[in-house]
Parts: structure tokens; C-alpha cells; sequence
């Protein structure tokens, strides 16, 4: 195990050595004339660059009030929450109140025509329930 990994360093090491020399000779040459031409084509770049339309910078809106606006938001979001919840609750107030109407308020044929209306409803659920005790009343014969 121990050999593989000297011959996986030399390897590395050699084509290292490779590569550092190749870069060095390619760096070492430099073409015929290129110091005579390097003042004109410099001059050349700049024109081509300064001729060349430039980007436009880009300015962000309320980059500076960042955590003002979240601040911001975040309150508005819960006093919506709040608001909403807070007009479920009254609405949840008046049916409460809807609920608890005093029966000596109603007029007499109010309650006659409801009880009429209910009086079948309620025969059939007493004849239910007589029904479900009277099965569990019926001896069993062993």
C-alpha cells in the first residue's frame, strides 16, 4: 500500500516537473518584435475601449433601508393577522348572544308552531331509544 502511493507521488512529481518546464520555455521566448509593436497595440486597446459602449451601473432602490422595510412588513403582517382574528372573535361574540335569547321574549305562537314542527322529530328519537334499551332488557335462555 505504502508503494503505491510512492509511485502515485512520483508520478505527480514527474509530470510537475513536465509541465514547469514546458511553462518556462514558453515563457521564456518572446516574438520578433514585440517590444517595437507593444506601444501601438496598447494604444489600439484603449481606443477600442473607450469606443465601445459602456455598462450601464446598476443602482439598487432602498438598498440603504433593507431591514426598515422587513421590520416594516413583518408588522403589517401581523397587525392584518391580528385585525382578521380579532373581527372573527366579535362576530363569534354576537352569535353567542344570538344564542342565549331569553324563551319569555318569544311570542306564545312562536314557540306553539316550533313545538308542532319538532313533535314528530322527537316522538321518533324517544321510540329509538326505546327500541335500543328494550333490546338490551330481552333475557337470554341459556
Amino acid at each position: 500500500m505504502n508503494d503505491m502511493n510512492d509511485m502515485e507521488n512520483e508520478s505527480i512529481s514527474k509530470a510537475l516537473e513536465e509541465a514547469l518546464k514546458s511553462f518556462e520555455a514558453k515563457t521564456k521566448q518572446i516574438p520578433a518584435g514585440y517590444f517595437d509593436q507593444f506601444e501601438l497595440d496598447l494604444m489600439q486597446k484603449i481606443k477600442v475601449e473607450k469606443q465601445a459602449p459602456q455598462k450601464g451601473q446598476i443602482i439598487s432602490l432602498f438598498s440603504k433601508q433593507k431591514k426598515y422595510l422587513v421590520a416594516a412588513s413583518l408588522l403589517f403582517a401581523v397587525a392584518t393577522g391580528y385585525l382578521f382574528f380579532n373581527k372573527t372573535e366579535n362576530t363569534n361574540d354576537s352569535i353567542a348572544k344570538v344564542e342565549t335569547i331569553d324563551i319569555e321574549t318569544l311570542p306564545d305562537e312562536l314557540i306553539e308552531a316550533y313545538v308542532n314542527n319538532n313533535e314528530l322529530v322527537a316522538e321518533v328519537e324517544w321510540n329509538s331509544a326505546i327500541e335500543i334499551v328494550g333490546t338490551n332488557l330481552i333475557p337470554t335462555n341459556n
